[in-house]
This record gives structure tokens, sequence and C-alpha cells, in this order.
């Protein structure tokens, strides 16, 4: 059996008059009950029960049951058809915006959040008690929000919390943590957040985003580096409250891909850290980065995922094998290898906020195995000449594909703001124990002795897994939010270059050099290994599957740095990086970790892959409805008042 609650939609001959129900009675929450119906768990087509969460939908039934309502105008909440609006795309104009004649009126508003059970927030921007001209001004407020401000479970804890700043746009932090006389506004920041309890909610803020032409986007944890989950003028889907981790046994059978083995069901709001938590507690592993407060079911798989399993067991995105999801055109679907396969594609690798919002995904697990590092460091001195120092550096990174096929993951950094200096930070080799790393790291120690070179606090440490690995390399205070001080451009390095001495020596002097101009170089060695037990063939980068170095550069700027002197850090960021792309031409980069102002961004972040992508959103989202910097079909719209190299989400999206 199913539960029925009938709800009220509007008129839009209306659109600025308080709503009714029969016999002209003003709609409020004493008399519309949320737009609901509650469905058996058992009706995913994934063959893996709902969470209670998505249980609670919105269907046919209740759509059509509205008009026994006497209400008017139920096509504002209501499904639509994507083949048929494949004929209206010519039609597109721009998003409608606050002050624009199409811009909802307050009652519409009211409307919507009586149908969403009370989740609508209007926007406010999170740092506004700071600010005497905000209603919301109090000074001890204040006080603790600045506090926190920089903490990424803060960020994540608020409605327009997110984890950087700097291409929504600035538009209010608190007084100290930016520029000296800035002013608060809402920004780059949504106009409304809906905050998601149920699949419901979703779909609502889904269909009325569509129907009335208003921007959506969909914020999570908020870690993206660009800013993806800001819109000015939106209408936000924020996700983080979507929770739930069911282990579904050693012995579990997934039908359509085949796999039997341990997996976990996981809400799309579950952070890293608890699922490792879980995952520990049973003797297990999952694939996932080594930030414990990134939503691991959000724009991280979305985008592919790296992890210091990577080398063992492929991408995070190859681990899924079912998602549930809520379509644009509002339809909740189980997603996977025979429900929606190209979709299933598209959405393992092909980006965050374009295919649709994630509820929940199904992903596998491996036997737990015990991790062991290593950290050490070198540099120039008086005894290390500047070119001495880089042939150590080279013969690290001689050592690239033997440590990855190793299935080792590897973070360092070159900083050299003064004398450079080298930092592994560290080495992580899974199913290895210190004895055998230090085996494997030997040859290259013997190397930089021959060098000269003295490595310093070469330590040692032994973990259970990867939970202790986690928690013992990388403290939750080393984690950072609420940022806009710096850009970060990257590159996937091919294994051919190492097969080649010529490209690799043209690799290693463009990676010197930007080391020495930039101040500061990070990097990743590892590979994305061959697993047959999953389904790798999804939207990663091709690049990925050819890689054993992501390397990463950044812009940085001072706090008084205005748009001007952003964009010119930035124009300078894609001049120092051209080399890296020279020096590996048709590779890539790491959709998540990379440039909103990459050259050719289709190719770099999608590679191969693109044109079938491209065509997938035409296909699912005819509308334009989801859009975001650098995600497939972003190129058909542009947000307006932007200057070159600082492209910020604070304008009215059009298209172009």
């Amino acid at each position: 059996m199913v539960r029925l609650a009938f709800v009220a939609a509007l008129s839009l001959a209306n659109l600025g008059f308080a709503q009714t129900i029969q016999d002209g009675v003003e709609a409020s929450e004493e008399n519309v009950a949320p737009a609901v119906e509650t469905v058996n768990a058992d009706a995913a087509s994934s063959g893996v029960d709902y969470f209670p969460y998505e249980s609670s939908q919105l269907t046919t039934d209740v759509i059509s049951n509205l008009t026994n309502y006497n209400l008017s105008n139920v096509d504002l909440f209501n499904f639509d058809d994507a083949e048929a609006a494949v004929q209206k795309r010519a039609g597109r104009v721009c998003k409608a915006y606050p002050g624009d004649r199409n811009w909802p009126a307050r009652p519409i508003w009211d409307l919507l959040n009586i149908l969403l059970g009370g989740a609508l927030i209007e926007g406010v921007p999170t740092a506004a008690p700071c600010y005497s001209d905000w209603p919301q001004y109090n000074a001890t407020q204040c006080a603790s929000i600045t506090s926190r401000w920089e903490t990424p479970q803060y960020q994540l804890s608020q409605p327009l919390g997110i984890q950087y700043y700097a291409f929504e746009g600035v538009s209010c932090l608190p007084p100290t943590l930016t520029r000296t006389g800035a002013e608060c506004t809402l920004g780059g920041m949504p106009s409304y957040v809906v905050k998601a309890t149920n699949v419901a909610q979703i779909q609502l803020a889904v269909n009325f985003a569509r129907n009335l032409n208003l921007r959506l986007i969909v914020k999570n944890k908020g870690h993206d580096f660009k800013a993806k989950s800001t819109g000015a003028g939106s209408l936000s889907i924020w996700t983080n409250a979507l929770q739930g981790i069911q282990y579904l046994g050693s012995s579990y059978t997934h039908a359509p891909s085949g796999y039997r083995g341990p997996a976990f069901k996981i809400g799309a709001g579950v952070q890293a850290l608890p699922l490792y938590q879980a995952a520990d507690k049973l003797n297990l592993h999952i694939v996932g980065g080594n930030t414990r407060t990134v939503g691991i079911g959000g724009g991280y798989i979305a985008g592919g995922g790296h992890s210091p399993l990577l080398s063992m067991h492929g991408m995070a995105a190859d681990q899924v094998l079912s998602m549930e999801v809520v379509l644009p055109n509002g339809r909740f679907v189980s997603v996977d290898e025979k429900n929606y396969p190209d979709l299933f594609f598209a959405l393992r690798g092909g980006g965050g906020s374009t295919w649709g919002v994630v509820t929940s995904l199904v992903i596998r697990a491996y036997p737990k195995k015990p991790v062991s590092t290593l950290t050490y460091s070198f540099g120039i001195g008086t005894d290390v000449s500047t070119d001495t120092f880089w042939k150590g550096v080279d013969a690290v990174f001689a050592k690239f594909p033997e440590y990855a096929d190793a299935g080792m993951y590897s973070y360092w950094s070159i900083s050299c703001f003064s004398d450079c200096s080298f930092a592994m930070a560290p080495q992580w080799a899974n199913d290895i124990d210190s004895t055998g790393l230090k085996n494997l790291s030997k040859p290259l120690f013997d190397e930089l002795r021959e060098l000269g070179i003295t490595v310093s606090d070469e330590t040692y440490t032994d973990y259970d897994g990867v939970l202790g690995a986690i928690e013992g390399t990388w403290s939750a205070e080393s984690e950072q939010g609420g940022v806009w001080n710096f850009n970060t451009g990257s590159r996937l390095f091919p294994r051919s270059n190492w097969e080649d001495p010529t490209k690799l020596a043209a690799q290693n002097t463009a990676l010197r050099q930007a080391a020495e101009k930039a101040g500061l170089m990070l990097g990743y060695n590892m590979k994305p290994a061959v697993n047959p037990s999953v389904n790798q063939t999804n939207a990663v980068n091709p690049a990925w599957r050819a890689t054993v170095l992501h390397a990463m550069l950044g812009a940085t700027w001072g706090q008084e740095a205005t748009p001007e002197d952003i964009a010119t850090a930035n124009k300078n960021l894609v001049e120092m990086m051209q080399p890296w792309r020279d020096a590996s031409p048709n590779a890539g980069a790491y959709l998540n970790e990379a440039d909103i102002n990459e050259p050719n961004w289709q190719q770099a972040f999608y590679g191969s892959n693109y044109d079938y992508l491209y065509q997938l959103k035409q296909k699912y989202d005819p509308w334009g409805l989801f859009w975001a910097p650098t995600a497939v079909g972003s190129e058909d719209w542009y947000v307006t008042g932007q200057i070159d190299f600082y492209p910020t989400q604070n304008g009215k999206l059009c298209p172009r």
C-alpha cells in the first residue's frame, strides 16, 4: 500500500497572489500536506531497497490527483518529456533572475516551501552576521563564525557554505578574512536552498526550476575548486543530509553486473571518514579519497575520484555498481549496467552537476589489507647544488612507473620559495609492510646517496589498514575550507613519457621550470589499476588510464587582491602550464583538481569521451537545467558580467 498526500499548485496568471485550495481558501501548512508518496522500499529497479528517504517520492499519482482539489497550473510541479523538449532547445532564453519580470513572486516560493514540507531556506550569506547592513548582524555571532570559517566541517554544515570561494566571487566573507572595506552581498550564492531530506523534495525542486526556467545548482559538501555548487539567482539542492551506510553482505550479488562480493549502499551525503570507519569495522576497505570531509557520492565519484587505493583497484568511479538518481525531467530512476546504461557511463566520471541528482550509490568493497607509509625530504644546501638537487628529483620521478606498478600511491611536493626542497608526504604502500617498503626504496636512496644528497626525516610507519593510515597521515586540522587565495592547474602525464628518454627529459625540464617559477608544485604518483571485477567502461578521462603522474601547479594571491589581480594571476597560471601541455600532448587533466581556465577543456577533462557525453547531455537534459563551469555542455551558456581569466558565478546565466 502507498500513502498519498495531495498538495497545491498555482496559477501562472496569478503569480503574485496568495495560492488557494478548494472554495478559495488560502493554502498554508495547516491545510496543504507536503507533495509526497511513500512507496515500497523494494520497488527500486536496482534490486537494492531504497533508503527511507528514497521511499518518499513525488509520483505521477500525486500530480494527477492535484486537480481533485480544484487547483490550477499543476504543470509548475509536473514532470516533463525530454524527447519533446529537444524540439524546443532552439528557444532557450536567459534563466530567470531576481528582479526580472519572470522571477517567481514571494507567494510562489511560499507555496513551494509548503509542498516541500518546510525545507526551503532563503539565501542569506553565511557571514551576514558580520555586516551591520544585514538584519542578521550580530557581533558575537560573527566572532563565532570567523573562528570556524576555515574548517571544512563548518562550511559543509551551512546552506550556503563552500570550501573554495574564489570562483563564486568572494561576495561575503568575515571582514578579517577578506579585502579591507569589503561589502557583503549575496553575489554568486543561491537565492533559495532546498535542504533535501527526501527524494520528493529533490524532484519538486527539479520540476519547479525546469518549469520556471530557474538556474538550478546542486551542493553536497561544496569541495569543488571551481565553485560549481554556486550560482547567482539560483535554486540550490543541498544533498548533505542524504545519509545512510548499509552493508549489503560479504556475498552480495549484483544481478545487472554479475558482481558477487562485499558491497555498501551509501547515501549521497556520506563523508569519506564515516564510510572508512564502517568498512574498517568489517575488515574491509573502500576506494575513497584522502580528505575526510569529501562526499564520496557527490562530485568526487562524478569526476572520477583518485584514491590511495587507486593503484590497487582503479578509480573510485570504477567501484560503482548502481545509483539512484533524479533525472532532469524529474523522474526518479535506478541506473546501472542494465537500467539507463548510457547514463551509468556518464555518471561515473562525466562530471558533477550535469546529469541529475544522485541520492545513493552501491559500491563494491575489498578485504582489509595493511598499509605502510614513508616520509622523507631533501633539498638544496651547502653540499647540494641546484643541479644536483634536480638530479635527485629526476631520480625520484624515474621510479614512478615501478612504484605505481607495486600498488603504491605517493603524494609529494617541491617548494622553491627560497632554496628548493622535495618532500614525500607520504609514499603509501598497500599490502606492504615497512620492511618491504624499505627494500623497495633502497635503490632510490642509494642513488641519492651517490649524488651526494642526504635524505632527512626518513620515517616508516605501519598501519593495519586504510582508516588508520588516513588518520595517522592527514590530521583533521590539516583540512582547510572557506578559502579564496589560490587557483590550481593540473596535468596527467602519460607512462609513455617514461618509455622515451627524450620525452622524459622534456617533461622533467617542464616540471622543474614550473616549480622554480611558481614556487610550489604538488603531485601524486599512481596509476588506475586494471580491475576485471568492476566495470571500468565509464566516462573517466581516458588520460587517467595511461598516467603515472598527476601533477598540480598553483596561482596564489593576497587578501587585498582585486578581481583584476586574480585575473592576472590566473592568466599567468595558464601560461606556466603550457610547457606541461606541450610535454604531454593529447593527455589531459583531472576534472576535480584543475584550472577553470584550462584551454580546450573539453579534451583536457573528458578526452575522447566528450562528443558522446555531449550527445547524452542533449538527450537527458535538453533544457540545460543542470549547468556548471567546465561541465559537459557548459559551452552552450555563459554567465554575464565576467572578466577574462576570472570567471565567477556572480551573474545571470544566458544561452550563447
